[in-house]
């Protein structure tokens, strides 16, 4: 015997209730049943009591299209005859909402779902009315905030509709066809961007915003033809439809072009997300993002390189090879850049995680070897020689072995030519600080008498540029000068500064900040200051290209350059009867003389002096330091794996439970009502007995409405009671989390790691090790 499939009324339910969305969504159904309508013109008033929504569409022919189109849901309609609809079921998202009266042509139908179920009055309205006018109060009224995101959200969902939408007394709809756009063809217009999501129109109205990494840009996207959408019209069915292949066919190649027009100059982080998920994707031409395509964010300065660059970088520039750490919060970043900076050990940040959907570091290490297996198996040679997976390092391990170690050295540590071009800069850079201090210029200005005479010293330092005790010497770090034979203008400069800078401190540098006070000291001096920065920097590159032409070095040279640069242009300025580019010409005796050596002893008592101070602890054996970070990552990731075990065994465990309390209930309320009671009502009905469970099951709108009896309350006291207890017992079974090893020391009597994490987070802290240590020097 063959019989068809029934509709259960209380499907009605879902299709109102779970199929309703935000008030917006439900106003935008009402638009687009009135686009099916024909309708030229909709006019929608909307307040926080309610709304009214008027068209001059075909609207309800007859008493018999009422009973057909309005009080069934589900009949289709036949091809051709709508522009959104396919099942008449939308309409139910406004009655979740609001009690609602309908008008069309001669006919009126109230529906409150609250109070009336789901049932519509019908009567003959008297006059007739052209088209069709929904009036609506809200179940419960907006507040201000509610309205403004209603009325917000219908703007954006109608940008594009067929039909011209005013609302509240203004038009909020626009004609795609008087607007400019990137392509056109016969089923879309588009419009692509840099950045940002890919917004979609089905024929005018908003579909889904896609993310930006899909498709490596950003834009617009509305369709002419209409889209195959889901029922909840919120998802494309891009696997079937038509219309989206082409339209997605299109688009990709916009996305492609604009990229391309970006060049490798400029990647966007659309550009980026998209490249990460095609390495993950092995996608044809997975070869060239491997070796071209930025998708690795790394410290100091958060560049971006690529795949390669970055494995390359693991492999040959730190001192940990092959091996990385992620910084993975912004409270690590400070530390991660020292890190990098010092070449020990690669640090990646953490928006790379993000780019590769990765939730952990042991995550992204599961990324980084699907995108190597990925590489081995398309056969390209030069790709697959130098992709490997990098080990991961606890970066914590890391960050608690860096020490801030800071020093002076002799500038006998520079190369020859360096020190050559450092000995000219030392003694610039003593003149402009004692000018900077409050010295004045006299012999031709320059030669400085009074101001702070500084010596000026090499240094290096892990934590800072360069320092001052404010008193008898600026020490600039190694770092920076050794640059000065590849950039020597653009390091000099910089090197004038850094002196501003420790000059303005007024005090020691290495115990101090920066306040107002501080940076409005620096904007004065380097306002102040500016033409004789300029003229200093000149009688550098003369004192220094003088010293290598006395020698009878070749004139050649980035230093070289520059200077006759400079001759160059302050005589064809000369020629056309203007002053020279630098008119305060050098005098002989200031190139000539000769700079003092270096002064040793105070090299050596400064030494002894930041040694007491604490700032220049010895270096930890960093070889072994990267041996205990990936022992402790290991263990960590070891650790993970058997969490995520259990947890998964926990959650299977409880499916377990709740399907055996599922069924239990199934069974009781079957044989207390006496009949097999449907699946889904059982969660409506869990928990109810006697009267109260048979009202529920035969008249479920009525009962949701009704005033629960003292006997109703007593039974869901009860139930809550016994699940909190139950929830009380399964937390007691919890094992105690362990306090790790390498800070129990620190800990007192009757704390756990519990009380110690929250301690923690109140304090500020986001490890407990940081707030035991700072805990104890307080204490102490």
């Amino acid at each position: 015997m063959r019989l068809p499939f029934e509709l259960d009324p209380q499907i009605i339910h879902h299709i109102i209730y779970s199929q309703a969305g935000s008030i917006g969504k439900a106003i935008i159904e009402l638009l687009m049943n009135s686009v099916d309508a024909d309708a030229k013109k909709v006019r929608l008033a909307m307040s926080r009591e309610g709304f009214v929504c008027e068209d001059d569409g075909k609207g309800f022919a007859s008493e018999d299209d009422v009973k057909r189109y309005f009080g069934r849901f589900g009949t289709p309609h036949q091809e051709g005859d709508a522009t959104y609809g396919r099942f008449r079921l939308g309409r139910g998202q406004i009655m979740a909402h609001a009690r609602t009266q309908w008008q069309s042509n001669a006919w009126q139908m109230n529906v409150d779902t609250r109070t009336m179920g789901y049932s519509y009055d019908l009567q003959a309205l008297t006059p007739a009315i052209v088209g069709c006018r929904i009036e609506g109060t809200w179940y419960d009224v907006l507040t201000d905030a509610e309205f403004m995101s209603a009325v917000q959200e219908i703007r954006d969902l109608v940008r594009y509709t067929p039909v011209a939408v005013e609302m509240n007394g203004k038009i909020i709809t626009r004609d795609p066809r008087q607007e400019e756009w990137d392509a056109e063809d016969d089923v879309a217009y588009y419009r692509v961007k840099e950045e940002g999501a890919v917004s979609i129109y089905n024929q005018g109205v908003l579909v889904r915003h896609d993310a930006a990494q899909l498709w490596g840009a950003g834009g617009l996207i509305v369709s002419k033809k209409a889209i195959n959408l889901n029922v909840s019209r919120t998802e494309i069915l891009r696997k079937t439809c038509p219309v989206w292949q082409v339209i997605a066919k299109q688009f990709g190649k916009l996305a492609s072009e604009m990229s391309a027009k970006l060049g490798s100059h400029r990647k966007t982080e659309a550009r980026r997300q998209k490249s990460a998920q095609d390495l993950m994707a092995c996608t044809p031409d997975i070869a060239r993002i491997f070796d071209k395509e930025e998708v690795i964010t790394i410290l100091p300065g958060r560049r971006h390189v690529t795949m390669f660059d970055f494995l390359e970088r693991c492999r040959r520039h730190y001192k940990a090879k092959k091996q990385f750490a992620v910084a993975a919060n912004a409270f690590d970043v400070p530390k991660g850049e020292t890190i990098a900076r010092n070449g020990l050990c690669c640090i990646v940040h953490a928006q790379t995680l993000e780019r590769f959907n990765a939730y952990s570091t042991s995550d992204f290490i599961e990324r980084l070897t699907e995108i190597h297996h990925n590489i081995l198996s398309t056969g390209d040679s030069y790709a697959a020689r130098y992709s490997y997976v990098p080990e991961l390092l606890d970066f914590q391990t890391l960050r608690d072995a860096l020490v801030e170690r800071t020093w002076t050295v002799s500038e006998k540590t520079l190369d020859r030519e360096t020190r050559r071009a450092w000995t000219a800069l030392r003694w610039c850079l003593q003149q402009y600080a004692a000018l900077c201090t409050g010295g004045r210029r006299y012999t031709r200005g320059q030669w400085i008498q009074g101001g702070k005479q500084f010596e000026i010293l090499l240094g290096e330092s892990n934590v800072a540029e360069a320092w001052t005790d404010s008193k008898s010497y600026i020490a600039l770090n190694k770092n920076v000068i050794d640059k000065l034979k590849k950039s020597p203008l653009q390091t000099v400069s910089y090197a004038f500064s850094l002196i501003e800078h420790e000059v303005a401190h007024e005090g020691d540098s290495l115990e101090c900040g920066h306040d107002e006070a501080f940076y409005q000291r620096f904007h004065d001096i380097s306002i102040e200051h500016a033409l004789d920065r300029q003229k200093y920097m000149h009688l550098w590159l003369m004192k220094y290209t003088t010293s290598m032409e006395n020698e009878g070095k070749k004139a050649a040279g980035n230093a070289w350059r520059e200077r006759f640069l400079i001759e160059r242009a302050g005589s064809g300025r000369e020629k056309r009867g203007m002053a020279a580019a630098l008119t305060d010409s050098v005098p002989g005796d200031v190139l000539a003389f000769v700079v003092p050596e270096e002064n040793a002893d105070l090299i050596s008592r400064i030494n002894d002096t930041l040694i007491d101070a604490g700032v220049s602890p010895p270096e930890p054996d960093w070889n072994t330091v990267f041996k205990t970070a990936r022992e402790i990552q290991i263990a960590e990731d070891a650790n993970l794996a058997r969490v995520g075990e259990q947890q998964r065994q926990a959650l299977s465990e409880l499916d377990a439970e709740l399907d055996a309390h599922y069924l239990a209930e199934k069974n009781r309320i079957s044989a207390e009502l006496g009949e097999d009671v449907p699946d889904a009502f059982i969660s409506d009905l869990e928990g109810l007995t006697g009267d109260a469970l048979r009202k529920a099951y035969e008249d479920p709108q009525a009962w949701w409405n009704d005033v629960p009896s003292p006997e109703e309350i007593a039974q869901a006291a009860a139930y809550e009671e016994a699940q909190l207890a139950a929830l009380v017992a399964e937390e007691a079974q919890e094992p105690v989390k362990p306090i790790p090893e390498s800070f129990r020391d620190m800990v007192q009597p009757g704390e756990t790691m519990w009380s110690l994490e929250r301690n923690a987070a109140v304090a500020g802290f986001v490890y407990v090790r940081d707030y035991l240590a700072w805990r104890n020097g307080q204490q102490n």
